[in-house]
């Protein structure tokens, strides 16, 4: 079973990403927030807890509280060595390539994804990271 954490302050995107898992995936452990510090709190108390951490990590670049980036530069200050595991995807409507640049400059981040993704693109990213 794959586990799946979305963290996006859009509710409707969550939603809908969450069913375009489930039908990619029956099988999917789904998380959400639509608060990047109460994402970015439930990632921290799963290291400190020593639990399985989410597979896939499908992050909005743009909130409110913390945007996705300042969101990552808080994880990567983990000691674990379990984050360098989790498939972070960056989700955005914006087309600022300044974005896009930014998210190149991560190694964590395994790919920059316009929302709403489609099932064809979740089915490739489960293939090939899954």
């Amino acid at each position: 079973m794959k586990r799946y954490l979305l963290i996006d302050d859009d509710e409707i995107f969550n939603f809908l990403h969450a069913e375009l898992i489930r039908k990619a995936d029956n099988s999917a452990s789904i998380d959400a927030f639509t608060s990047s510090v109460e994402g970015l709190n439930y990632l921290i108390a799963l290291v400190e807890n020593n639990e399985p951490l989410p597979d896939f990590l499908f992050l909005d670049i743009r909130m409110p509280e913390m945007n996705g980036f300042e969101l990552l530069n808080e994880l990567i200050k983990l000691t674990s060595d379990k984050i360098k595991d989790i498939k972070i995807f960056m989700l955005t409507s914006s087309l600022d390539e300044r974005d896009k640049k930014t998210a190149s400059g991560y190694s964590i981040i395994k790919g920059f994804i316009g929302k709403t993704f489609s099932i064809e693109r979740l089915n490739e990213i489960i293939v090939e990271y899954g």
